[in-house]
C-alpha cells in the first residue's frame, strides 16, 4: 500500500507542478497576449523544428551506441537495435513516471539479452553521473558568458527579501537553517533510509569510476560529447523557427537550454515547467514573455512528440521481436 502511494505521488506531484506553472503563466496574460502566442505558434517556420528533431534523434542513437561500451565492460553486448529500443522505451516511460525510464531500459536488455537488471542499472547510473557533470559544465559556462545578467537577477531578489525582513527574522531563519542541517547530518549518518542514500551515492562513485577503467573510455567520452553537442544544436537551430528569437545572444541560448534541461528532470518530461522556465530566463535577456513562452512550447511539443513516436515504435518492435522469439 505504501509503495503504491509513493508511485502515485511520483506521478501526480510533478504533474501538479506542471499544471500549476501553466496556470500561473496564462492567468497573467491578457487576451491580446494569448492571441499573440497563438500567432507565433501558427506562423513559426517548422522546418527548423524538424531539423532540431533530427539532431535530437541522432543523440538518442549515439546514446544507444555509447551504452554498449559500458555493457561490454561488464561482459554483455546487446545488439545496437536492442539498445535503441530500450532507450526509446525508457524515454517514453519517463513521460509518465519521472526517472522510471532507467529501470525500463534495464528490463528490456534483461529480457532480450539476459543482462542482469542490477548491472544494467549500474551502467545507466554511471552515464547519468557523467551527463550531469556535462550539464553542470554547461551551466557554469552559461553563468560566465551571461555576465551579470543572472547574478544581478538573484542579487536583486535577495536584496528585496532581506530588505523586507528585519534582523530578528533573519536570525530566526538562520537558526532554523542550522537546526535543519544538523538533523539532516544525523539522519544521514544513523537512520537506515539515509544509509541507503549514502550507499546509493557510493554506488554512483563506483559507477563513474568504471568509465575510466573500461577499455574504450575515449570512445565513450567522444559519444558523450556528441550527444550534448546534438542537444545544444537542437536547441540552437530551433530558435530560428521564430524570426524574433533568431537574434537571442549565446548567453541567452545557453541559459535557456540549462533551464529547460533542469525543468525536464523535475517534472513529467518538462510538462508545463519547460515553457515556463524558458520564458522566464529569456525574459532576462530582453525577450518578451509571450515570445519566450511560444518558443518554449514549440520546443517542448516537438521533443515530446519525438519521444512518444520513438517510444511507440520501440514498443511495437519489442512486441514483434518477443513474438518471433516465442515461436
Amino acid at each position: 500500500m505504501k509503495k503504491a502511494s509513493l508511485k502515485t505521488l511520483k506521478i501526480l506531484l510533478p504533474l501538479a507542478l506542471g499544471i500549476f506553472l501553466i496556470y500561473i503563466s496564462y492567468t497573467q496574460f491578457t487576451e491580446n497576449q494569448i492571441n499573440e502566442i497563438k500567432s507565433y505558434l501558427i506562423d513559426a517556420n517548422y522546418s527548423w523544428i524538424v531539423l532540431g528533431v533530427i539532431l535530437a534523434f541522432l543523440s538518442h542513437l549515439s546514446r544507444a551506441w555509447r551504452w554498449n561500451y559500458m555493457l561490454k565492460a561488464i561482459g554483455h553486448q546487446p545488439a545496437f537495435l536492442t539498445n535503441v529500443m530500450a532507450i526509446g522505451t525508457g524515454y517514453a516511460m519517463n513521460l509518465i513516471i519521472p526517472r522510471s525510464g532507467e529501470v525500463a531500459r534495464a528490463v528490456v536488455v534483461n529480457r532480450v539479452n539476459n543482462v542482469p537488471v542490477d548491472k544494467a542499472i549500474g551502467t545507466i547510473i554511471a552515464e547519468r553521473v557523467l551527463d550531469f557533470i556535462i550539464l553542470l559544465i554547461i551551466t557554469a559556462t552559461a553563468l560566465l558568458v551571461s555576465g551579470t545578467v543572472i547574478i544581478d537577477f538573484f542579487k536583486e531578489r535577495l536584496n528585496t527579501a532581506f530588505a523586507k525582513a528585519g534582523s530578528s527574522t533573519i536570525l530566526i531563519y538562520g537558526i532554523i537553517a542550522l537546526i535543519f542541517t544538523i538533523i539532516v547530518v544525523v539522519l544521514f549518518r544513523y537512520i537506515k533510509p539515509f544509509q541507503k542514500l549514502k550507499n546509493f551515492i557510493s554506488g554512483l562513485k563506483d559507477g563513474f569510476n568504471t568509465i575510466w577503467t573500461m577499455q574504450q573510455k575515449w570512445l565513450y567520452l567522444a559519444h558523450t560529447l556528441f550527444i550534448w553537442t546534438m542537444y545544444l544544436l537542437m536547441f540552437y537551430v530551433s530558435i530560428f523557427a521564430l524570426p524574433d528569437t533568431a537574434s537571442i545572444p549565446v548567453s541567452g541560448i545557453l541559459s535557456a537550454f540549462v533551464a529547460g534541461s533542469f525543468a525536464v528532470a523535475f517534472t513529467n518530461g518538462g510538462f508545463g515547467a519547460y515553457p515556463y522556465f524558458i520564458a522566464q530566463v529569456l525574459l532576462l535577456f530582453g525577450v518578451a514573455e509571450t515570445l519566450g513562452t511560444s518558443l518554449g512550447w514549440i520546443l517542448w511539443t516537438s521533443q515530446t512528440a519525438l519521444v512518444l513516436i520513438y517510444g511507440l515504435v520501440s514498443f511495437v518492435m519489442l512486441s514483434i521481436k518477443n513474438s518471433v522469439s516465442a515461436k
